[in-house]
């Protein structure tokens, strides 16, 4: 899972470098620079509002991938640290040390520390989410008031 967000924040990486590049041509076109100045200016603007839809689209793409490595990060410490706690709780109360039990309160409350991050974590990327949709509408509308077409994005590929 961790290899597949790496290879996923790598995709989400290289898409981002040819959409700046592809902004950057749309901006020279916009000022007369380049060749793909014989379009229309209207073309230019939907493709750029395009382009910046886009680039929102990877930001996100690119934290929620972030956000799902750090879940990932903590279940792995839940999981060795309710490992370290099921062999400790194994041994009687007469085999314990001072120490020992002091541990194992300090690896409980570890473990209840990483439910609330993961918890954060949850609630922030809904957050986002309603964030997110609520940005997408205001750029539909201003280019709709610019009587331009939002083109949609694939989500199954990130973008």
């Amino acid at each position: 899972m961790a290899q597949e967000i790496q290879r996923q924040l790598e995709e989400c990486e290289v898409k981002t470098r040819e959409l700046e590049e592809r902004g950057v041509a749309v901006e020279k076109a916009l000022r007369g620079e380049s060749s793909g100045a014989n379009r229309d200016e209207a073309d230019l603007m939907g493709d750029w509002f395009s382009m910046v839809h886009e680039k929102n689209a990877l930001v996100r793409w690119e934290q929620e991938l972030l956000v799902r490595a750090k879940e990932l990060e903590l279940e792995d410490r839940h999981v060795r640290l309710e490992h370290e706690l099921r062999h400790r709780m194994a041994l009687s109360e007469e085999e314990k040390s001072r120490e020992d039990i002091d541990r194992e309160g300090t690896i409980l409350a570890e473990m209840l520390s990483i439910l609330e991050q993961k918890d954060a974590l949850v609630t922030m990327l809904e957050e986002d989410r309603q964030r997110y949709m609520e940005e997408d509408r205001d750029l539909e509308s201003v280019m709709l008031r610019k009587g331009l077409q939002l083109s949609p994005l694939r989500r199954e590929t990130g973008v």
